[in-house]
């Protein structure tokens, strides 16, 4: 399942729940990506070695590098006085003590840069206590970003980001990394269509991403492939059938895609100093979901138009004007 199908089930059992058996039927694996669901598969205190192994692909850390414990910490941040909480997805530390952070952003959004160095920051600040030095311990930000973050550079899909002196020294104790996987799967896609197969990349989080992608693609998940990039049970937990009714419609209570949607349409409209700036800017996105929405289901081919339509809140004559689309 992917985003577009996640959101789409999401609106429909948020007004519908009974709705839920139909769409146990029409899909074999769950949205991995959404909050909920990415924490009991990636922050499992039961098998730590899941989340070494992809930190360790995602990150790229080999040899002495290399991540070989992982334990988890406290999520929740609580802000002092009138700042912010910081609530991390997943938040822990390796053998050395060194902190590590993952977040995933589900959309673009003018303030994500400054939201996650501000999450950083919050990281950094938590280091060093009273009578202590600064002597701040290697702390690694791994960003999983589901929609394009950087439009402008269609051909980079991993980004790193370092404080760097002169444009050529680094402080080696921070370091993030931003990964757009939609990006990554264009960028395959469209090495398949050249034909340059050679060219493919073939590291440890490429590998990762291409697992992912067959979860994202509602496809069989190969359960040796799963089980030498992550684990043997990995193929099971992300199975449609092995959540039970509550845990999924309590997902979709906390479905928080649209938050971002609004932040970033409010940031637009006021940029250009109007508040009808920001209204049309979160209609415009609303209205926009509702036709990725009912295209995504269209080409499932598994509901019909009138469950489309309904799921959507679009018309059944707007859905019908998608087919050719």
């Amino acid at each position: 399942m992917n985003k577009s199908q996640f959101w789409a089930m999401a609106r429909d059992l948020k007004e519908h729940p009974e709705n839920l058996p139909k769409y146990r039927e029409i899909y074999r694996n769950v949205y991995p990506f959404s909050d909920g669901i990415f924490k009991m598969l990636m922050a499992n205190e039961g098998k730590p070695e899941r989340t070494i192994k992809f930190l360790n692909a995602m990150l790229g850390l080999t040899g002495k590098n290399a991540i070989t414990e992982f334990t988890l910490g406290v999520q929740e941040q609580p802000g002092i006085l009138d700042n912010k909480t910081a609530i991390f997805d997943i938040y822990g530390y390796n053998q050395a003590k060194e902190p590590v952070l993952i977040e995933v952003q589900q959309n673009y959004n003018e303030l994500f840069v400054d939201r996650l160095v501000y999450y950083t920051s919050r990281i950094v600040n938590n280091q060093v206590k009273k009578s202590q030095s600064y002597d701040l311990p290697h702390i690694y930000v791994l960003s999983l970003l589901v929609d394009d973050q950087f439009p402008l550079e269609p051909d980079t899909y991993f980004h790193q980001y370092q404080f760097m002196r002169n444009r050529k020294y680094t402080f080696k104790k921070l370091n993030v990394f931003l990964v757009e996987m939609t990006k990554f799967f264009r960028i395959e896609d469209r090495l398949q269509e050249e034909k340059r197969y050679e060219t493919r990349e073939m590291s440890p989080r490429a590998e990762m991403l291409r697992l992912f992608r067959d979860v994202l693609e509602d496809k069989t998940i190969d359960e040796e492939k799963a089980q030498r990039l992550l684990d043997k049970d990995f193929a099971k937990d992300v199975n449609f059938k092995g959540y039970t009714d509550e845990l999924l419609l309590l997902e979709v209570d906390n479905m928080t895609d649209m938050l971002y949607e609004k932040q970033g349409s409010y940031l637009q409209g006021k940029r250009e100093g109007r508040e009808e700036g920001r209204k049309e800017g979160v209609a415009e996105g609303f209205q926009e979901a509702k036709y990725v929405i009912a295209k995504a289901m269209l080409d499932l081919g598994k509901l019909s138009v009138a469950e489309i339509a309904q799921a959507s809140k679009l018309t059944e004559a707007e859905v019908l004007a998608l087919k050719d689309a």
